[in-house]
């Protein structure tokens, strides 16, 4: 049998989920904490339900291996070895033949923007236009021998201040699509560009034009789907990652708090 685990890390000081030579990634880490407790041997394959970029994070990643102990493989146990931004807290026992990556059913991203300049109207109006099935040619970095055509089913913009909550939910997703997809409704949010420009993006057989991603560390992956698959959150490693977090909160708002103050009494009408 294979163990599936959620997990969880701030992609800040990544360089993506999939191991790379000489950089740290989500998966090196990881594999080095099973390899040490013995989970797992040096050369066992650790699947994940797909990758993210450098400085991404995700709050639901999912990543399955076949365990050398079961009794091992827990998230309590296998936190104690992983470092302070990358942790476990469920698991589900599945068999040998499950795939996360193939057996996904979608995924859901969110992307936290600051952007006061946005207009909610006409970045949700823009927001309309994604849903469905398109060719995202011009809203992706497209590798060889994979298909553009995705299907969006949700993409949902809320307003908090003069942060916008962006949530996508789709069968998969290609590399940049959210952030691409993000700059977008930011032009046409802002005034830069209108709907009809987004409208013609949309169409990459008659229009091309290649448009940046937005900076990665407003985007997380928030959960993978899965049809009769049920997690068990363990309470003591949630707690414990909890207590973690809070303080890391607390200064990192109370600095974003100062340089409002410092930004607020350099501005000169």
């Amino acid at each position: 049998m294979k163990v599936a685990l959620k997990i969880a890390y701030i992609g800040t000081n990544y360089s993506g989920s999939q191991s790379q030579p000489g950089r740290r990634t989500v998966e090196g880490e990881l594999k080095k904490g099973l390899v040490a407790l013995g989970v797992i041997s040096e050369g066992a394959k650790v699947e994940f339900s797909g990758r993210t970029d450098a400085g991404v994070h995700a709050l639901g990643q999912v990543v399955a291996f076949k365990p050398l102990s079961e009794k091992l493989a827990e998230p309590r146990v296998i936190n104690s070895k992983l470092p302070d931004d990358l942790w476990a807290y469920a698991k589900a026992d599945v068999s040998d033949d499950f795939d996360p990556r193939r057996d996904a059913t979608g995924r859901a991203y969110r992307y936290i923007l600051y952007a006061p300049e946005v207009v909610e109207e006409r970045a949700t109006e823009g927001a309309k236009l994604f849903i469905g099935k398109h060719d995202f040619s011009n809203f992706a970095t497209i590798e060889s021998n994979k298909s553009p055509i995705r299907t969006v089913s949700t993409l949902d913009i809320s307003r908090h201040g003069d942060l916008y909550f962006i949530d996508v939910w789709a069968d998969s997703f290609l590399w940049n699509m959210v952030r691409k997809i993000v700059t977008g409704l930011t032009m046409v949010g802002s005034g830069e560009r209108d709907l009809e420009w987004l409208e013609r993006l949309l169409k990459p057989d008659e229009y091309r034009e290649g448009i940046p991603p937005a900076p990665p560390l407003g985007l997380y992956l928030m959960r993978v789907d899965y049809t009769d698959l049920e997690f068990v959150n363990e309470k003591y490693s949630m707690e414990r990652v909890h207590r973690r977090l809070l303080g890391s909160f607390q200064s990192q708002y109370t600095v974003a708090e100062i340089y409002r103050e410092f930004k607020n009494s350099m501005y000169i009408e």
